[in-house]
């Protein structure tokens, strides 16, 4: 049986064939791209292929998940500002849509849109929710810096209290309770700007990143 070597001409994978396979046509197994054996002389013998080296697999690309799309939509958390936002494009392309109507036909009145409420104020309600949001976030950040101020404060006074074996002082503890004050006012006006958020319609819960 005369046995003939080839290289893939697209990845170099080396098999090995016999005359039954000149001028057949498959696919490489290691690239997957199509090859064609060269000719030889016909003779009839058992056909038989086998490759010179083990194929290692093709490392696997990105391959699109539907499971994972539907996921991600699924808890995308925004879709009412999504919403908002596209309505004044489709009232723009439904203007643009009854002009070209208008100038082929003969004027008539536009039947109203059956079961569609356009609000005139969305885009004012979105650039309220958006002013909202970054406002809860300014007082979440506020309330971090008082927390911090809080835990300094009161360490400073533990460490005087440990030096003087004892009382840590006046201006020691009247620093602790102007950060401890200053916390307060900073969660004070946290919950006002994230109550406010939430009546424009805000979904993110701020409040679970509070300290």
């Amino acid at each position: 049986m005369d046995e003939h070597k080839y290289a893939c001409p697209h990845c170099g994978q080396h098999m090995e064939y016999t005359d039954d396979y000149s001028g057949m046509r498959m696919t490489c197994p290691k690239c997957r791209q199509p090859i064609v054996f060269p000719g030889v002389a016909t003779r009839r013998l058992p056909s038989s292929l086998r490759l010179a080296g083990a194929v290692a697999k093709p490392p696997a690309g990105f391959q699109f998940s539907l499971a994972g799309m539907v996921r991600f939509l699924r808890e995308f958390k925004h879709w009412k500002i999504v919403g908002v936002c596209l309505i004044p494009f489709v009232l723009v392309a439904g203007a643009l849509v009854a002009a070209s109507l208008a100038g082929r036909h003969e004027p008539a009145p536009a039947p109203a849109a059956a079961g569609v409420a356009v609000d005139p104020d969305a885009l004012g309600r979105l650039t309220n929710l958006t002013r909202a949001d970054q406002l809860v976030q300014e007082r979440l950040a506020a309330v971090n810096r008082a927390t911090a101020a809080c835990q300094t404060a009161e360490k400073n006074e533990a460490a005087l209290r440990s030096q003087r074996r004892g009382a840590a002082g006046p201006a020691a503890d009247q620093a602790v309770k102007r950060a401890h004050q200053a916390l307060a006012n900073a969660r004070k006006d946290f919950d006002t700007a994230f109550a406010q958020y939430q009546k424009l319609g805000g979904t993110i819960d701020y409040q679970r990143q509070l300290p």
